[in-house]
């Protein structure tokens, strides 16, 4: 378990903590505060800022005393939640938007994730990859920071090492500090953010925090470290490639055509991505074409074929897919295959239907 700092100490019992009322009003990060006892509301208030799950209320009333205050930085998310009841938080949609990190801030959980279960007490800290399903047991009394980092941010990070996929404690051994050295910049910004700091009025110093995060993000938790660039604002001509290739991904697109949806000559196109995105645009196109076939393996349960995936995606034939898909995962797409077969064969639907309790 990992000791918290006075920031996060007084997170645990102040629901308020992000959302400090005295902090100045301030352009550049926003502030979202919100309590209800419907679950509707809660299940809204969460999926705004991250993607859409399911929320069951275990008590007999089935109400809650649901808080969910955050704070901005840029493309970064910083949430505290809490359900005020016992709740099952279920994630089971594949091709997130979000990667989320999670601290668990005080009271009892229990998190479950590829047919594994691990008890979430405060300290613990669990990465959730966008193509693994999840859920939560959370008590009456359990809250948590959530941090949300959309998936573009981290594209060629590396893959998620498999120990951060359950509590921190587990994750001690990983390269470059663990996840101490995360945890310690996350205790530095919750403070700043709660105080209403004047120098985060400064857009600058926004978009330095919040590559400097990710920076540690990928250190910390990532097994291999690519250069990503990203600013927290991306040029027009950058963002309008990128939206284009998210697009067209099982189209038959080459870069003349990512040139002319960006409206830029392909110089300053490749220039901007290598800046931004830090990586060339075809690159980036390869990327996100593994990335979504990744998620269809994930999501298969094994009844799919990796030759067709490679054509789908117009990645030449299975064994240049299989070359570039273990450069990327660090493993053949085989294995992934494997593993989604077997999952599948574990028999879920029991274990769902008896997590579902109404």
């Amino acid at each position: 378990m990992l000791g918290f700092g006075p920031a996060l100490q007084e997170m645990a019992s102040d629901h308020r903590f992000l959302a400090n009322s005295v902090a100045p009003a301030s352009e550049t990060v926003h502030r979202h505060s919100f309590a209800s006892p419907r679950p509707a509301d809660a299940l809204d208030s969460v999926s705004r800022v991250f993607f859409p799950h399911e929320v069951v209320v275990r008590s007999s009333d089935k109400h809650l005393d649901f808080n969910h205050c955050s704070a901005s930085l840029g493309d970064i998310s910083l949430n505290q939640i809490a359900y005020g009841a016992d709740v099952d938080v279920l994630i089971t949609e594949l091709q997130r938007t979000h990667f989320v990190f999670v601290v668990a801030l005080i009271g009892q959980a229990v998190v479950e994730f590829n047919q594994q279960h691990w008890s979430f007490q405060s300290g613990d800290c669990v990465l959730l990859a966008p193509n693994v399903r999840y859920s939560f047991q959370m008590g009456q009394d359990h809250t948590h920071l959530a941090i949300g980092i959309p998936c573009n941010r981290l594209i060629g990070s590396g893959r998620p090492y498999e120990a951060v996929h359950n509590v921190v404690e587990r994750a001690a051994d990983a390269p470059n500090g663990g996840a101490a050295n995360l945890m310690g910049f996350i205790e530095y910004l919750c403070a700043e953010l709660h105080r209403g700091s004047p120098i985060f009025g400064l857009q600058d110093v926004v978009a330095a925090n919040e590559n400097s995060f990710l920076t540690m993000m990928r250190a910390a938790l990532f097994d291999r470290e690519v250069p990503v660039r990203q600013a927290s604002v991306l040029p027009v001509f950058v963002r309008r490639a990128e939206q284009f290739i998210a697009q067209h991904l099982k189209d038959d697109i080459q870069l003349s055509d990512i040139v002319e949806a960006s409206g830029v000559p392909a110089r300053t196109l490749y220039h901007g991505f290598e800046r931004f995105m830090g990586h060339s645009p075809m690159r980036w196109l390869r990327l996100r074409r593994l990335e979504s076939a990744r998620a269809d393996i994930i999501a298969s349960g094994g009844d799919i074929s990796v030759t067709a995936l490679a054509n789908q995606y117009w990645i030449g034939h299975g064994g240049r897919f299989a070359n570039m898909y273990r450069e990327i995962y660090g493993e053949p797409p085989s294995a992934t295959l494997g593993r989604s077969r077997q999952a599948a064969l574990g028999g879920s639907a029991g274990t769902r239907s008896s997590r579902r309790i109404q």
